[in-house]
């Protein structure tokens, strides 16, 4: 028998059936883990409400969920919270952990600022650590530079995954990549890529967090200045945008292009976004700094070729003008630019797809546990 205690800042909330659901890519993640672990315990943060348009059950009878109280926020008051409900999660957190063979923590989060200490001083032998986030960018917030710190000098005695390879990159630090798509889901994709045609109209689309960083704005930005100059109709058939955040409302007011409907559809389940990814001909991610997002290669399967910024690890998966198109950075004339290329066909954009169909076998589920075994679990 194989036990784990997951620790996460993963979302979850109750439905009115009184089930626990929660993020669905996470939970996605961890149902796949059933395969190699007995029982797995996932210590997360219970919400009184959430997105739940991309929220999922658990498979299994394998998985029980320990709700810790949520802290954190961008108010110096939220912040503080993060101390006052310390001690309640560390308890039950510790009831937990002492009875697992395995302890993962997914990092970067306002937990780790009190996780990782904790599981410094318990001296668990099996640990794994999971690090999100961007493991090279210098303008981070101090708590996860802290975490980044803490997990580069190996305080906690563990290896530690990290999105991308980096120089100097010490032997605990393994690269890893984000699983997204089963074996099954891949096989569906690719055949759905196949067929896609770029002679005619195409589909554009947005995936991720509707706020500054991720350059959803940028985008709408780039496609009114765009339409003033064509007629943006002649060329996109429509533009999805997928995805939320605490500016929705502002997002929701401004004005599209002349002529041309953008869809703000929110968060969806996987279910759903794979048929945007479907229909969509190109994924416009002009994002400013990255791990390395899940939806790069969850459409990428579907022959959705990525349109990203060219940062670091973005670029170690994304070759220009092979698999996916490679942004100078992500400001708007940029965006503009590159959209100009793709409305005057200046590539073989049906080859670019197809070799974007192929960095998702990387990415899949069945890769990554088996990467897991091999690197991590039978150390």
């Amino acid at each position: 028998m194989r036990s784990l205690a997951i620790i996460s800042h993963t979302v979850h909330c109750r439905e009115k059936s009184g089930k626990i659901i929660g993020w669905e890519p996470t939970i996605r993640e961890i149902n796949h883990l059933t395969t190699i672990f007995d029982k797995i315990y996932h210590i997360a943060p219970l919400h009184k409400r959430g997105p739940l348009n991309a929220m999922a059950n658990y498979k299994g009878s394998e998985i029980t969920f320990v709700p810790l109280i949520p802290s954190g926020g961008n108010h110096l008051k939220d912040k503080l919270s993060v101390l006052r409900v310390m001690p309640n999660n560390c308890r039950q957190i510790l009831k937990v952990i002492r009875a697992v063979d395995w302890i993962h923590f997914r990092a970067p989060c306002n937990l780790g600022i009190y996780i990782l200490p904790l599981l410094s001083i318990i001296r668990h032998k099996n640990i794994w650590i999971k690090y999100a986030g961007n493991w090279g960018k210098n303008n981070i917030p101090i708590s996860y530079f802290l975490q980044r710190w803490w997990l580069k000098k190996n305080i906690q005695r563990s290896a530690v995954t990290i999105n991308g390879s980096w120089n100097n990159q010490a032997k605990h630090l393994l690269t890893f990549n984000n699983p997204c798509i089963s074996d099954e889901e891949l096989q569906f994709a690719q055949e759905e890529g196949k067929r896609k045609c770029f002679s005619d109209k195409i589909n554009l689309c947005f995936v991720g967090r509707t706020d500054q960083n991720k350059g959803v704005e940028r985008l709408i930005s780039a496609l009114k200045i765009m339409s003033s100059k064509s007629k943006l109709e002649h060329w996109i058939n429509e533009i999805n945008i997928i995805g939320g955040s605490n500016s929705d409302k502002e997002l929701e007011n401004r004005n599209s292009p002349q002529y041309l409907e953008i869809n703000i559809l929110g968060w969806l389940n996987r279910e759903k976004l794979n048929q945007i990814y479907s229909k969509s001909h190109f994924l416009i991610l002009p994002t400013q700094s990255e791990g390395f997002p899940k939806v790069i290669p969850e459409a990428a399967a579907f022959g959705c070729i990525p349109v990203v910024t060219n940062v670091d690890p973005i670029n170690q998966y994304i070759i220009h003008n092979n698999n996916g198109l490679l942004l100078k950075s992500s400001n708007t004339e940029d965006i503009m630019n590159c959209l100009f290329e793709i409305q005057n066909k200046c590539l073989d954009y049906k080859q670019i797809s197809l070799s974007a169909m192929g960095l998702a076998h990387q990415f899949t589920f069945s890769h990554y546990i088996s990467k897991l075994e091999s690197e991590i679990l039978n150390d």
